[in-house]
């Protein structure tokens, strides 16, 4: 019984996530032209430097091949560009262009003018017990995980 009132409590959470980041973000991210998985894919690109299609589909969630999409759509728009490494050609990094950079400065901007003032408002304890639950929920599903 226990496993399905945690199961149940978990989708219950992820949707809720999945939702309230739906409506708070996406109009953040379409008006820079972006879905919400692009846009995580140039913050990505923007904290962690360059990665490879395959390392950042795994960061992101997303299987080989459509990260592989997505990526060729952003380089399109001008947001990425791969970059071959000149000892070996088969090995392809991914950066942020000057306007993926821009654009990812915006997002922040338009992140800070529209939420700035509630987290603002919050004491950094709050924080701390949000990130220490998020870590203990995570490390939990883990451990399950590796049960099955």
């Amino acid at each position: 019984m226990k496993s399905i009132v945690f199961e149940n409590e978990v989708w219950d959470f992820l949707r809720m996530i999945t939702e309230c980041m739906e409506n708070s973000f996406r109009p953040i991210a379409a008006k820079h032209g972006l879905t919400l998985l692009q846009t995580q894919i140039l913050i990505e690109l923007k904290h962690c430097g360059h990665h490879t299609v395959g390392s950042l589909g795994g960061i992101i969630g997303l299987s080989g091949g459509n990260a592989s999409s997505m990526c060729k759509k952003l380089e399109k728009a001008g947001f990425i560009q791969r970059i071959r490494n000149p000892e070996d050609e088969r090995y392809v990094q991914l950066a942020l262009t000057p306007i993926g950079e821009n654009t990812i400065h915006q997002i922040g901007e338009d992140l800070e003018e529209r939420y700035g003032a509630f987290l603002g408002s919050k004491c950094e304890d709050e924080f701390q017990i949000i990130f220490e639950c998020m870590k203990k929920l995570g490390s939990f599903i883990r451990e399950m995980s590796e049960e099955a």
